[in-house]
């Protein structure tokens, strides 16, 4: 008898999970769900801050030293390596990643989902997350963001909890954590299953399978740089001490707007909690919900795209539900959520809500006429657009300035936060700009940029006596002030 040939195709078919051609057909549909992506220059201004970083590095800079961030490394190295691949910087190439990220996270969730409820509900799972990724305003839910990149290993982490091999789930949980501080979320429900499962023993791998990954970047990035970066820098950021009317207004405004686009899921998530019996076997994807909640609320500032780490523990909830749902309801909501999906698929293409974007293109071109190579510049102001498009890199560490004058998104625009200001921040910014001068400084203030006119340069005395005595002034393009090193 001739032994069949046992492909990975086949291999998981026997074992009952999806298969590759349900992971292909996930990776179609978001990529043709993200087709705005493939066309728009840039959705939000993380991407273009990721972007210059990503220029950074490739030209042998170091993160935090050349650019610094208040995020952990992983995202940022990303897409330095996929330019390179790609041998380009447009941000089609991480979005492409960004698109088979989002099926790979939909293929866990579907893998999961077959584990607890069978077939049906794996392709529920899968369908549903792909289509809830791109169900927010275009530039949340179009852009290659860090919350996009960190779903993946948080979802592999409750998998391989579920599954008993708690060191590894820690160890996911560490790179989701290494693409956003919110990640570590995710280690409640984690230690759950560990103690669960496993027992002490368990708790106690999963704890050294989160530690070791950390500690492994720590070392190639530098220990302080990381822990005040990514830790201790961000304590105005994320202090309550500045919310507002403004942020509960923002709350319930983006709250509503994520519960509307995303109605298909949360219409099932009451009958998931009202079976008690489901309730105590789903305990941890309970925990999931919850740890995701108070991650996307700390620090107050709603962004619609911080709403997405809520959406894997959503999409398994609603799975399981619709999976003994009748057949009438199952397709009246897959077809809600398609519709939800491609609308706001078509809007990518014009429309980016709650941002105006700034008008960086011509700056930008007049940079790429006017420089040499090697010329780094300096741009006053929250543009790191002009850092992306225009090829130059940052005279100084800070992309933004919002690390020099504490006013960063999800607040309302005020002159008095300077006091927010990161630690230290001052210090290394004149030492970075007396060590290496940049030949243009871009002022951002004349044009009223993101809140830039609340800060222009004459605040900052030290600084405008440096731009008084060495610069002179070119010329002015769509507002923004141009200064050239005399």
């Amino acid at each position: 008898m001739v032994a069949e040939t046992l492909t990975p195709n086949k291999v998981m078919r026997s074992l009952g999970g999806p298969t590759l051609a349900f992971f292909f057909l996930l990776l179609v549909i978001s990529a043709a769900l993200r087709a705005p992506g493939w066309v728009v220059p840039v959705f939000n201004s993380d991407e273009s801050f990721l972007g210059a970083q990503a220029e950074v590095v490739n030209s042998g800079g170091r993160l935090y030293e050349d650019a610094a961030d208040r995020k952990p490394p992983l995202v940022p190295y990303l897409y330095a390596v996929t330019f390179r691949v790609f041998h380009t910087t447009a941000l089609w190439s991480v979005r492409l990643i960004a698109a088979i990220v989002v099926a790979l996270t939909g293929w866990l969730l579907a893998l999961e989902a077959h584990r607890r409820w069978g077939t049906r509900a794996q392709w529920l799972a899968g369908l549903l997350f792909v289509m809830g990724t791109v169900a927010f305003a275009p530039q949340d839910g179009q852009a290659a963001n860090f919350e996009i990149f960190m779903l993946l290993p948080m979802t592999a982490g409750i998998v391989l909890a579920q599954r008993s091999r708690p060191a590894a789930s820690g160890a996911a949980i560490a790179f989701a954590t290494l693409c956003k501080q919110t990640g570590a979320a995710a280690l409640l429900p984690i230690v759950y299953l560990a103690a669960r499962r496993c027992g002490r023993r368990g708790v106690v791998l999963a704890a050294v399978g989160f530690a070791i990954p950390l500690l492994i970047v720590a070392a190639l990035v530098g220990p302080s740089d990381l822990l005040f970066w990514a830790v201790l820098g961000n304590g105005s950021y994320v202090g309550a001490d500045t919310a507002s009317l403004y942020v509960i207004g923002m709350f319930l405004l983006m709250t509503a707007a994520f519960a509307a686009c995303q109605a298909p899921l949360l219409w099932w998530i009451p009958s998931a909690w009202r079976d008690k019996e489901r309730r105590k076997a789903d305990a941890d994807l309970w925990l999931w919900l919850a740890s995701s909640a108070v991650a996307v609320v700390f620090g107050f500032r709603f962004f619609g795209h911080y709403y997405l780490q809520l959406l894997p523990a959503l999409v398994l909830l609603a799975a399981g539900s619709l999976a003994g749902a009748s057949e009438v309801a199952m397709r009246r909501t897959v077809a809600l959520a398609a519709v939800i999906a491609v609308s706001f698929s078509l809007l990518g293409f014009w429309v980016k809500p709650f941002d105006s974007a700034p008008r960086y293109q011509s700056v930008s071109e007049y940079l790429i006429k006017n420089t040499s190579e090697t010329d780094q510049i300096l741009v006053w102001g929250s543009v790191p657009e002009i850092y992306w498009a225009s090829g130059k890199l940052p005279a100084t560490r800070f992309l933004s300035t919002g690390f020099l004058t504490g006013h960063w998104g999800g607040r309302a625009p005020t002159p008095e936060t300077i006091e927010q200001a990161t630690p230290g921040a001052w210090t290394l910014f004149m030492q970075d700009i007396k060590e290496h001068p940049p030949e243009y400084v871009l002022d951002t203030a004349p044009a009223a940029i993101r809140g830039s006119e609340l800060y222009p340069i004459s605040r900052f005395p030290e600084f405008s006596r440096i731009i008084k005595r060495q610069y002179k002034f070119v010329e002015s393009i769509d507002e923004i002030s141009i200064y050239q090193l005399k």
